[in-house]
Parts: structure tokens; C-alpha cells; sequence
């Protein structure tokens, strides 16, 4: 897991480059995923009004924990007043229990930890293994494409996905190569087609 102290620590300097390489990109997931399909080309403006506000209030927080925390429940919470704003929410949002929106936020505490992991340990792929991963996850290119583009056979590319994949497991704890992928297409980085599930996992 992810040791936010550094970060933290950082972010109230006024350094934030590695805030923005490691986390901002699953904040922006997060937003998206709470403001929905209809909303989410939002993301952007929600996550950013809210880092402005921390930013500005950085001296306050006592720990990266209570900084992070506040992050996503800024998010969340802001995500949430633009639905309502714009008339697209469930007719039930007002009525949640205050008990089911703390469920809620925990479960997404644990799996934004899981997203910020994954973006911290692709940042740490060497260029070739990042390049493929640009373009198979974040473009969402099919071997061939990628083969073209970088002028190498397809089965380069087909080794270097399993080696790209490989290592990210090792990062992540030795997670199944088959619940990398899904916790890669689920993240829609680039929307990523499910087809090329299988041949990510090919030697």
C-alpha cells in the first residue's frame, strides 16, 4: 500500500508534482464514477475546486490520513450536490441513511487505495513497459496497432504486456494477472477492450 506521508508532506510544502502523477488521476476516477455517466465529463471541475480548497486550507489537517480522507469526502460530497443541481440523480439520493453513506464512503476509501496503488506502481514501469501500457490501456490500441506504431513484432508486444503485467502484480502483492485486468478495465483507463484480456496474459 501506498505510504501517503511523503506525499502529504509535500502537498503542504507546495510541491505537487507527485500529488498530481500519483493521485490525482484516481480522484478523477472517483469523481466520475460518483457523478455518473450523465455528469461525469465534470470530474475535472469537481476535483479541482475541491484541491484548491485543500490547497488553501493545507496548514489545517493534522495527517495524511485526515488529508486524504478529506480529498474524497470533499469529492464525494461535492459530486453528489452537483447531481442534485442538475435534476439527473436517483430520486432516493436525498433519502439515504446517514449509515449507508458512511458504508458507502468506506468502501470507497478501500478501493480509491487500491486505484492509488496502481497509479504510483505504473508510474514506476520502465519507458518501454509504460509505453505499451499507454497505448494498450490508456488508448485502448489492439497488439497489431501497438506493433505498427512502434514498429516491433507482435509478439514483442504480447511479451512485454505479460512482463508489463507481471511486474505490476509484484507491485500491487501479488494479485491474480486476471484481477489486474479487470481492476485495469474496471478503472476505464482509456477504455481498455476486454478482448485483449487474453492476450495480455500470453507469455
Amino acid at each position: 500500500m501506498i505510504d501517503y506521508t511523503p506525499l502529504f508532506k509535500a502537498y503542504v510544502k507546495g510541491e505537487l508534482d507527485e500529488f498530481y502523477d500519483v493521485m490525482y488521476p484516481g480522484l478523477l476516477l472517483f469523481a466520475a464514477k460518483t457523478l455518473g455517466d450523465s455528469l461525469s465529463y465534470m470530474a475535472e471541475d469537481c476535483v479541482q475546486d475541491v484541491i484548491v480548497h485543500t490547497y488553501i486550507n493545507r496548514m489545517r489537517f493534522e495527517s495524511a490520513l485526515h488529508w486524504r480522507r478529506h480529498l474524497l469526502l470533499a469529492i464525494y460530497h461535492r459530486a453528489m450536490k452537483m447531481v442534485r443541481h442538475k435534476n439527473v440523480c436517483d430520486s432516493n439520493i436525498t433519502a439515504v441513511s446517514e449509515e449507508k453513506l458512511c458504508r458507502d464512503i468506506s468502501y470507497q476509501l478501500i478501493k480509491q487505495e487500491t486505484l492509488d496503488t496502481l497509479y504510483a506502481a505504473i508510474e514506476t514501469l520502465p519507458q518501454e513497459y509504460r509505453e505499451i501500457f499507454d497505448l494498450s490501456f490508456e488508448q485502448g490500441l489492439r497488439n497489431p496497432e501497438i506493433a505498427a506504431m512502434l514498429n516491433i513484432a507482435q509478439i514483442t508486444v504480447k511479451k512485454r504486456k505479460a512482463k508489463m503485467i507481471e511486474m505490476l502484480r509484484r507491485k500491487l502483492g501479488d494479485i491474480s494477472a486476471d484481477d489486474l485486468i479487470i481492476i485495469l478495465l474496471a478503472a476505464k483507463i482509456g477504455g481498455g477492450k476486454s478482448s485483449d484480456c487474453q492476450v495480455v496474459t500470453c507469455a
